[in-house]
């Protein structure tokens, strides 16, 4: 595989690239075969399943303890992104936020580039191939726009900056930002041609590997974040259809490290956040901590904060442990946990109080003691949403889930301010503020002549 790889790891950017004028050696090995093919997109702790920590560390769900903590922090990039700064990468090149999802992407595109000139019709390990790249690129694509684009508004996406959508492996090629509406398109072609190639079923010990349940769910996540809840709805029952397991947190066993592995019960597929700038501010553990106003909001009875959470020194939660992961970086991949919680919405949104309940509660009762689960109750749709959207908070936290919400949110009126205190230098980013857009990294501005964000 090192013969197979290198030459896609020397040229392995986006055509908006740097690495532009490097071709690779034509007499290495290009890959053809399926376990070739397979390989590449297997490759998880290096290129694939991995994304961006920007959205995790732009969220209100920690906080930095002081300013001379903040202070500490030895990159730069963290301590810029958690006061919303305008300017987030300062002299830094070779930006792995935004560098490796598109890596994964040229990854994908290369597989299928050597697919198109093969027979899959009748193939079904060559079909499933093919779903798995279409499926990872369309995950890339979306979790790129969530960081680098506006959330998605029909009344301005065709307007709005997306990002650039390279859809083959060519390195010659520079790919301008298509718009919103255009990015958003491109997923949803991507995602839908990926669930009628891949395989129905989740293989339990290799969870990286995306499925039908998997492309089921990310349009549900997809549709959400557009504020399309009615297919939101669809697609989530149809991955529920055929996967709905969710665990009973007293059978887990509370551990310093992580009560969970890799291929976690709920989980339907698994990525990880990069580890470069949160293990900034996570590896020391006195630095930071989970916010406040969050911790209160979980029921004493509640077994995720145990589950989730440590104490640290100084009395502040911190989130050292994994959620659906053993490898120490947040978890923000796709899981049954987060279906019910978009099927409930979406029942409450269309004024279906007691049936949105029945699912909410259903997954509490999951979470809570033994014998203490009490079900929740509301007044009406309206109150029935509003504590559905509590709950997501609390079932969805460290998973970088909240920024999109957050953006979607506000859009529908809901003006949320956060607000970040210094030692007393209060910094604060306003409801659809154009920081909710980061910055994209200089050095591709500089190379590939990509619009910069306006922040």
């Amino acid at each position: 595989m090192k013969k197979i790889l290198l030459p896609l790891l020397i040229s392995c950017l986006l055509g908006c690239s740097k690495n532009l004028d490097r071709k690779p050696d034509s007499a290495l090995i290009v890959p053809t075969s399926a376990q070739d093919l397979e390989n590449l997109l297997d490759n998880t702790d290096n290129v694939m399943n991995l994304t961006p920590a920007l959205a995790q560390l732009s969220a209100d769900e920690y906080f930095i303890v002081d300013l001379a903590s903040w202070q500490s922090l030895i990159n730069v990039v963290p301590r810029a992104t958690y006061i919303w700064d305008k300017e987030i990468f300062p002299g830094q090149t070779q930006v792995n936020d935004w560098k490796l999802p598109y890596q994964a992407i040229f990854y994908c595109n290369s597989v299928l580039d050597v697919l198109a000139k093969q027979k899959i019709d009748n193939n079904p390990v060559l079909k499933n191939i093919k779903g798995w790249a279409l499926f990872t690129r369309a995950y890339m694509f979306y979790t790129l726009a969530s960081i680098y684009a506006k959330a998605y508004n029909p009344a301005t996406a065709n307007m709005d900056l997306g990002i650039p959508l390279k859809l083959n492996s060519a390195i010659t090629e520079i790919v301008q930002r298509s718009s919103v509406e255009e990015t958003y398109q491109q997923i949803i072609k991507d995602v839908t041609e990926a669930k009628d190639l891949l395989n129905q079923d989740i293989t339990p010990d290799k969870k990286n590997r995306p499925s039908k349940v998997a492309a089921y769910a990310l349009l549900a996540r997809v549709y959400l974040s557009m504020r399309m809840y009615e297919l939101a709805e669809s697609n989530a029952d149809q991955s529920l259809a055929l996967y709905s397991q969710l665990t009973d947190f007293n059978t887990l066993t509370v551990s310093t490290r992580s009560s969970f592995t890799i291929n976690a019960q709920e989980t339907i597929y698994f990525t990880q956040q990069l580890g470069e700038y949160q293990t900034t501010i996570y590896s020391n553990n006195t630095v930071y901590g989970v916010d406040s106003t969050l911790i209160k909001l979980y029921d004493p009875n509640d077994l995720r904060p145990s589950v989730y959470f440590r104490i640290n020194a100084i009395g502040n939660y911190i989130a050292s442990k994994g959620i659906n992961n053993d490898r120490g970086n947040p978890f923000t991949g796709l899981a049954t946990d987060e279906l019910y919680l978009i099927k409930a919405e979406c029942l409450a949104r269309r004024q279906q109080k007691d049936e949105a309940l029945s699912f909410l509660n259903k997954l509490l009762k999951t979470r809570m003691k033994t014998g203490k689960f009490v079900a929740i109750t509301a007044t009406d749709a309206g109150d029935t949403l509003e504590k559905i959207l509590t709950e997501r908070r609390k079932a969805l936290v460290w998973r970088s889930v909240r920024w999109t919400d957050l953006k979607r949110f506000n859009l529908e009126g809901h003006n949320i301010k956060l607000t970040r205190n210094l030692s007393g230098q209060v910094y604060t980013l306003d409801p659809n503020s154009p920081r909710y857009v980061l910055p994209i990294p200089d050095d591709e501005i500089a190379l590939s002549g990509l619009q910069q964000n306006v922040r």
